[in-house]
């Protein structure tokens, strides 16, 4: 009755009184339940009203008390979240996307970081550096290039284009391919080697999730690459976070695991402290203690654990969230070299709020910061992690994962082979900017995926 009220408009002035004050709280149930899930999980709470207002929309009166800092939380409807994505799995055809620019032209084009082996695209013969120019016979623009790109189909038509190196533009390369699309559980080790290299054996991953998998057996397969780069007595270690924009702690445990000094692993140091609102502090002291892992998350002994020295992480801009929290929970324990660009600077975790499990039910999906991370040295990531090593890498012309000569794996390379020194970094020309894929970000920062309240 209330939608058909909103929709005759001036006959509102016709009804009785009982029933405008009743259409007059219309959001009270659902914003109701907003603000008591954000009295008790949002890391700003200071800032939730105790009074509730029936006739704001949920997303404006969800949106009027987030924090200045906070551009991390947001609210949606069940209908506008796929499905899967609360599940760990993900709807694509394995292509990991970035989106840029040209600065001169202003053309929107979407370029291959990578391919999902054995996922459609990678059958279809998508490859690094591919040229998407169009959708489903749409071009792409800065107001509809996410929306295309994620859009839920069955099978999807990309046009495909071409680079010209010195005009610096990209043209239409008279191409359609269509690829199939569906739900799809990606195990984040797309890629790993070992490289020898004078007397020094370096092994390389590219992590493209921090994603445990179902009963963990994602992070079993990342145990299995490691366990053989053990056994074949690798020195040094290089992780490609270049394109991972976060994911689940546990994951991040995992591998940190095997990557920090046997002795710390062995004394249990922390590795990241967690940090909440006063009422959220004061329930995990109260049923755990102070030493809670819900406040302090510390190494384990891990029979993977490579007893580095140092390792080298590679990134970009697009590393964040819980890929910052791997390398600056590390920073303390070894040598960490950086090499790449600035990461994002995201040092919050959230978490899915489900409306299905209020009472009464709703349809919303609320994501709120519930947590700030620290390493244990009280640091956070804010600004960003700077490299040691500044290396950029131009997708329009690149080489393939794994490739030596890439410029940003060559970079850390370099510094092995000169005992951590490193020369001059060649001056690569990026002849785009970055457009933010937010939507894959704001899913990184999901750090609890589903916990009823």
């Amino acid at each position: 009755m209330f939608k058909q009220l909103a929709v005759l408009g001036l006959t509102l002035l016709l009804v009785s009184t009982a029933c405008i004050k009743e259409d007059s709280n219309e959001f009270s149930e659902i914003n109701t339940w907003i603000k008591d899930e954000m009295q008790t999980n949002y890391l700003w709470n200071e800032r939730v009203p105790e009074s509730v207002s029936g006739t704001i929309p949920p997303g404006a009166f969800f949106g009027s008390m987030l924090d200045p800092e906070d551009n991390t939380s947001f609210i949606l409807s069940n209908s506008n979240i796929i499905p899967g994505e609360t599940s760990g799995l993900t709807f694509t055809s394995g292509i990991s996307p970035a989106f840029g620019q040209f600065s001169n032209t202003g053309g929107v084009f979407i370029i291959v970081e990578f391919v999902y082996p054995g996922s459609p695209a990678d059958s279809a013969g998508f490859k690094r550096g591919d040229i998407i120019l169009g959708i489903d016979g749409s071009g792409l623009t800065t107001a509809n290039f996410l929306q295309l790109f994620y859009s839920e189909r069955n099978s999807v038509r990309y046009s495909l284009g071409s680079y010209d190196p010195e005009a610096q533009t990209i043209f239409f390369a008279d191409s359609n391919v269509t690829v199939e699309q569906g739900e799809l559980d990606l195990n984040p080790v797309v890629y790993s080697d070992i490289i020898e290299q004078n007397n020094d054996k370096v092994g390389y991953i590219l992590y493209a999730s921090f994603n445990s998998g179902e009963s963990a057996k994602y992070n079993d397969s990342l145990d299995v690459v490691l366990q053989e780069m053990k056994s074949q007595g690798i020195s040094e270690l290089i992780i490609d976070l270049r394109y991972n924009e976060g994911g689940d702690f546990d994951a991040a445990r995992n591998f940190a695991n095997a990557v920090v000094p046997a002795s710390s692993a062995q004394d249990e140091d922390v590795f990241i402290r967690l940090k909440y609102n006063d009422i959220l502090e004061q329930q995990i002291l109260q049923e755990d203690g102070e030493d809670s892992e819900r406040l302090f998350i510390k190494f384990e002994e891990d029979p993977e654990n490579l007893n580095l020295e140092r390792v080298y992480f590679l990134t970009t801009s697009s590393t964040s969230s819980t890929s910052e929290l791997m390398i600056s929970g590390l920073s303390p324990h070894l040598e960490v070299v950086k090499v790449g660009t600035r990461t994002a600077g995201e040092y919050f975790g959230t978490k899915i709020i489900f409306g299905s499990e209020a009472t009464p039910p709703n349809s919303y999906i609320m994501v709120p910061v519930v947590l700030q991370y620290q390493n244990s040295n009280g640091t956070t990531v804010s600004g960003g992690i700077e490299p040691n090593l500044t290396a950029v890498e131009n997708l329009l012309q690149p080489f393939p994962i794994g490739d030596t000569q890439d410029p940003i794996l060559a970079r850390a390379l370099n510094s092995i082979s000169n005992g951590g020194q490193s020369s001059s970094a060649k001056f690569i020309s990026k002849p785009y900017i970055d457009l933010v894929d937010e939507r894959s970000r704001k899913l990184g920062r999901i750090m609890f995926r589903s916990e009823k309240n």
